[in-house]
């Protein structure tokens, strides 16, 4: 677990403390952090340093760990060199997307987004957004309006046909 996220530092320490509350083995968070990258700010153990320093105390400190991950994640991505790996000693501005081009082209990942707070319709309701296998209509395709002026016309005539009976 990279060693950076404030989130996951938070939640790992909460979940040692407890691991019967959780319902885990404690073998299961008994690994240590690892660091990824290193800043000038907060060195290679940035979740911690932030965690300490703003007094977070457990994953229910919501509105300190937005604040921290906000801070963490900016100063890794602006201020960060990559300590390890392929890209070692350079800047996590500059391999960020190599890395994700690496992912891809290995398969070892997809694009994938999700909104990051609700969202709305425009009649005010909330919608539930969802990676679903869908499919659209294209209204504009000529040789599907064709079949559905087809339907409509069958449906006009047979409605008609009712009406004379």
């Amino acid at each position: 677990m990279p060693a950076d996220s404030p989130d996951d530092f938070i939640m790992t320490q909460d979940l040692r403390k407890k691991p019967e509350y959780y319902n885990i083995e404690p073998e299961w968070v008994a690994a240590e952090l690892v660091p990824i990258l290193t800043t000038p700010t907060y060195g290679d153990r940035t979740a911690e340093a932030l965690v300490k320093a703003m007094k977070i105390n457990s994953s229910k400190d919501t509105k300190q760990l937005a604040e921290a991950k906000e801070i963490a994640y900016k100063e890794g991505f602006y201020q960060g060199t990559m300590i390890v790996g392929k890209y070692k000693g350079e800047k996590v501005e500059a391999v960020k997307p190599k890395i994700r081009d690496d992912l891809y082209s290995q398969n070892l990942a997809f694009a994938y987004s999700e909104p990051e707070n609700l969202v709305m319709s425009r009649s005010g309701d909330e919608c539930v957004v969802a990676l679903c296998d869908q499919w659209y209509l294209d209204y504009g395709e000529a040789g599907w309006l064709k079949k559905a002026e087809l339907c409509v016309l069958v449906l006009l005539l047979v409605s008609l046909v009712a009406r004379w009976q």
